[in-house]
């Protein structure tokens, strides 16, 4: 939920951690082909200059730090982290360290207590939806041929990064597919349209999570930053009023204004627009793909995405044959983490991206499954590490990691952040001096105004150990 802020300095550091700390791990770097996906029952019959965005790669040439031989001691990591865990703004924490390389605990206080995990959540559903579906696999957004003359069905496949955005606009979301070219293939059929229906079939149940607040939506007054909207799979730029700003509020009528942007780029904006279901075998007139779900995980985990996560949540339902609804898209979770072997004693979930307040998960499991991504067990878990954050440079974590108790992680430390009410949440990894991967999950209750860089400065100090 927090704000991604670029900034030069983050360009330049990012460069060198990125390097170092995503293959340090052997992170893979994942390809994406072209090509979509769907399971919705409409032919492709005369779809014809299909437009898929173009993918963001990362750098092709990355090298490795030295495998390390020293295997760090619990009592080494007890000795490093002295004075920061006699920190007592760290409130009510609760969090565990682990060895990868080994499986061994270094650290562990009440660590397998369920606790709030704000949007640390998306771990969970990043490692579902990897381990569930194609990470090459696109949303798809069609535009059918109605049974009535003039009638056009504008058809959601949960690509919620969709944008309407007018040319020489900015979208937070990288590649993402265009309102517009959906409208110049509608234009280029010939089509005389008279009405939109639109088609939301692709998602069932409740359109808002039990413990979501829908003053998010908006925000409360003073704030004015949108973090959720009520969950349709036709929408356009997450339902931002503003698709260049990530801290913008959010319409709230996702599903009217995806409408109403497709009537305005057909130069006819009071076209009526009214719900519907597209035509069983109904002709395809316009289709556009999203970038591949390993990216959109990705831009999810960065900017700590509550919309796309939840897109990609219900992606993993699909996936796994439950309903693509908040429910059977956390039974999916569940199912995809015991898949892994992952204790799911303690877990509820409400939703996939952590903003209910009634989600809680212990942070052993957070940390088994950075554990389990850091050793590529299985390898497309790794994907999972592309989208953490980079302390001090990058999404949630570009404006932390800056004072002197966390400066010595900035750069090292990559981790996804979570806040809700009274909890701040941190779990992620990080290369010590001699090059030994550390894994850990920080959760803290009550808060206290210097809770949050009590934590970073704790996962900074792990930087520092040469804990053998």
């Amino acid at each position: 939920m927090a704000a991604k802020r670029a900034s030069r300095r983050g360009v330049i550091i990012g460069v060198c951690v990125l390097v170092v700390a995503l293959v340090a791990v052997g992170a893979a770097v994942f390809m994406a082909s072209r090509g979509s996906s769907d399971s919705r029952a409409v032919s492709d019959g005369s779809a014809e200059g299909i437009v898929d965005p173009p993918v963001t790669q990362p750098p092709p040439k990355i090298a490795s730090l030295a495998s390390s031989d020293k295997v760090p001691s619990a009592a080494g990591v007890q000795a490093q982290l002295t004075n920061q865990l006699a920190n007592p703004s760290l409130a009510q924490f609760s969090g565990i360290i682990i060895d990868p390389a080994t499986g061994a605990t270094l650290f562990n206080k009440d660590s397998s207590a369920p606790q709030i995990p704000a949007s640390t959540a998306k771990i969970l559903t990043g490692a579902a939806l990897l381990t569930s579906v194609d990470p090459t696999d696109r949303f798809t957004t069609k535009v059918v041929q109605g049974d009535q003359e003039g009638d056009i069905v504008l058809v959601g496949g949960g690509d919620v990064t969709l944008s309407a955005r007018n040319e020489g606009v900015g979208t937070i979301y990288d590649g993402a597919p265009l309102m517009s070219d959906l409208a110049a293939q509608v234009k280029a059929s010939g089509i005389d349209v008279k009405r939109i229906v639109l088609d939301t079939d692709y998602w069932t149940g409740p359109d808002l999570a039990d413990g979501w607040q829908t003053a998010d939506i908006r925000g409360t007054p003073g704030s004015a930053q949108g973090y959720i909207t009520r969950m349709s799979p036709l929408m356009v730029d997450g339902d931002r009023q503003d698709p260049a700003n990530e801290n913008s509020i959010r319409t709230g009528d996702p599903t009217n204004n995806a409408g109403k942007a497709l009537a305005r780029l057909l130069g006819t904006s009071d076209l009526p627009l009214v719900a519907g279901s597209a035509p069983p075998g109904g002709t395809v007139i316009a289709q556009v793909s999203s970038q591949p779900m390993s990216v959109l995980l990705a831009q999810a985990l960065e900017n700590s995405d509550n919309v796309l996560a939840e897109a990609l949540a219900r992606q993993v339902a699909i996936a796994r044959g439950a309903p693509p609804s908040f429910d059977g898209a956390t039974a999916a979770i569940l199912e995809a983490l015991e898949a892994l072997k992952i204790d799911t004693i303690g877990i509820e979930m409400s939703d996939g991206s952590g903003l209910s307040t009634k989600d809680r998960v212990p942070p052993t499991v957070m940390a088994q499954i950075i554990s389990l991504a850091v050793t590529g067990r299985p390898p497309a878990l790794q994907n999972l590490l592309t989208g953490l954050p980079v302390a001090g440079v990058s999404g949630s974590l570009s404006d932390r990691f800056q004072d002197d108790g966390s400066r010595a992680g900035a750069g090292w430390v990559r981790a996804k952040t979570g806040s809700l009410e009274v909890t701040y949440a941190l779990t992620g990894y990080v290369p010590d001096v001699d090059g030994r991967i550390l894994v850990f999950a920080f959760v803290s209750n009550g808060v206290v105004a210097g809770t949050r860089p009590a934590l970073d400065a704790l996962a900074a100090g792990l930087r520092g150990c040469g804990c053998a």
